[in-house]
């Protein structure tokens, strides 16, 4: 069961909301427009918040009836479509993974890089940084950032769809080691059946 759990891919969860919606208008600027290439830990930004500044000022209002899309991930996230075309063509999908990130970084940058942008779906994939060796994030606080994620989602109506975890590759460089199989099992178990 728990090797089914890994192989799906996505998950949705649609429901309504009892909150208030709180959205932030898309133009929004955050405060210091800075260099769009930062990553986590650059020039003091440890989460990144600037990584995708100059990015979202670009980002109009979504046209009537437009089905935008934001993917908030990390490197998994960050790689789609940068190195081999765009994904999607045409289609008002937006990236916004930035690569080594955690949960609590992630969630540290949604409101800028999703609510702001006032997308009607969210695509969120991210976990599997938080428990390599050198952070050891137990599997409850991975889960309480992601539905953290979830919650401010869903209080400005925007759907979520949660990816699992994917499978460790050791193809490029040794991961099963500082991400083994058995904390991929825990984490997801933590979303039960």
């Amino acid at each position: 069961m728990v090797g089914m759990r890994i192989l799906i891919t996505l998950v949705v969860v649609i429901t309504a909301s009892a909150q208030t919606p709180q959205t932030v208008p898309a133009s929004h600027t955050p405060p210091q427009a800075a260099r769009s290439d930062q990553g986590p830990g650059r020039g003091g930004d440890t989460a990144a918040l600037e990584r995708y500044a100059v990015e979202n000022a670009k980002v109009l209002l979504p046209a009537p009836g437009e089905r935008r899309v934001v993917f908030m991930g990390d490197s998994i996230t960050d790689s789609w479509g940068r190195h081999h075309g765009k994904f999607f063509p045409g289609e008002p999908y937006i990236n916004r993974g930035i690569g080594g990130q955690s949960t609590a970084q992630m969630l540290l940058r949604f409101r800028q890089d999703v609510i702001a942008l006032q997308p009607k779906v969210v695509v969120i994939l991210g976990g599997t940084n938080d428990f390599k060796a050198s952070l050891g994030v137990p599997p409850e606080a991975t889960r309480n950032n992601i539905m953290s994620m979830v919650d401010l989602a869903r209080a400005n109506n925007i759907q979520v769809v949660l990816s699992s975890l994917t499978p460790v590759c050791d193809y490029f460089t040794p991961q099963t080691n500082r991400r083994p199989i058995e904390k991929l099992a825990e984490l997801i178990g933590e979303y039960g059946e």
